[in-house]
């Protein structure tokens, strides 16, 4: 099976079957491809993945995503267009984790740790040097699944 790096699947070279990997909870599609960039938190190497049609990098132990913040702000666009789940308020953001620091996988940098500034309640981790974010598990889940007048309404 070769990987479709651009698109998110596997074909097959001999027969041209493709495979999609199964979505996870949080919606991230793991291609399970190993890469030189380590997670913050676990320090084991990230995975690439898909999520809304953006590719990111994953961890599969701690599941928190690496993606550019270009790439951040259109899936975000997309995902939330297109939900066709009721919409979940958010749990109040947790203050203490705007105490953390965690280093930037790419160049080493102390990540800005701040309030989110759309909808979740989260607190995001992000480097203005390398123009990545930083998720934890579960928080582009709640930004996604947040009421909102961007969010599509169910039928």
């Amino acid at each position: 099976m070769k990987l479709i790096e651009d698109k998110g699947y596997f074909a097959c070279e001999f027969c041209g079957s493709l495979v999609f990997p199964k979505e996870s909870a949080d919606g991230v599609r793991d291609l399970g491809v190993p890469t030189s960039v380590n997670c913050p938190l676990c320090g084991i190497p990230l995975v690439l993945a898909w999520a809304g049609g953006a590719q990111l990098l994953h961890c599969t132990r701690c599941r928190g995503m690496l993606i550019h913040q270009t790439a951040f702000a259109a899936t975000v666009r997309y995902l939330r267009s297109t939900a066709s789940d009721p919409p979940i308020a958010p749990p109040p953001m947790n203050r203490e984790d705007l105490q953390r620091r965690i280093a930037c996988p790419h160049c080493g940098q102390v990540m800005d740790t701040h309030a989110y500034g759309g909808p979740g309640n989260i607190v995001i981790d992000n480097c203005p040097r390398c123009h990545v974010n930083w998720l934890d598990y579960n928080e582009f889940g709640r930004i996604v699944n947040a009421p909102g007048r961007d969010r599509r309404q169910p039928r």
